[in-house]
């Protein structure tokens, strides 16, 4: 008894005419170059994203310690000598917003003496309006499948810095009238 095969129309064919399973290996090739590249872009997208909230709040604290800080007596309407540092982080975690709450900032920097440690370089009741800087490290962690290869370590550092002049006045305030700290003399 000799062994027919089942379908006879049917025939083995070679390897090389074998195509069943080319869609998918193309496919596999094809799609993984442009997920890489649309994840790399989604997380470039938000790294710039990160940048822009870091520098809208680095500006906000700015604006801040412009106004609020009296370490050098030249604010008439905040205490002597006090820095308000407290506030001005306080300024600078709600120019965060909720980006804030799931990424962290190292360490807000206040700078009153422009950069230099002069005694000339400082905001005083002379010259008040010497520019204060306040100065932003954050930690923007990076978090999209396949676009950390962007981020390197998975974590990126942004660095802000900004200044604006100090706020102060070269009045001399009286306290029978209710007036603040400075006394430009």
């Amino acid at each position: 008894m000799s062994k027919k095969p089942c379908n006879p129309r049917r025939r083995p064919r070679s390897i090389h005419k074998n195509q069943r399973g080319a869609v998918v290996v193309e496919f596999v090739v094809a799609i993984m170059p442009l997920l890489i590249t649309f994840f790399a872009l989604l997380q470039l997208e938000q790294i710039v994203i990160a940048h822009l909230m870091v520098k809208h709040a680095t500006i906000i604290g700015a604006r801040a310690a412009a106004v609020l800080t009296n370490e050098h007596n030249n604010t008439p309407d905040q205490p002597p000598g006090n820095k308000n540092e407290d506030l001005i982080q306080k300024a600078v975690q709600a120019g965060l917003g909720l980006w804030d709450s799931y990424d962290k900032v190292k360490s807000i920097k206040l700078d009153d003496t422009n950069g230099n440690k002069g005694i000339l370089d400082e905001s005083t009741c002379q010259d008040p309006y010497q520019p204060v800087t306040v100065s932003v490290i954050a930690e923007f962690n990076c978090r999209v499948p396949l676009g950390r290869i962007i981020c390197g370590s998975g974590t990126h550092i942004i660095k802000q810095k900004y200044s604006f002049p100090h706020q102060g006045a070269r009045y001399q305030t009286d306290d029978n009238n209710g007036g603040g700290g400075a006394r430009c003399n």
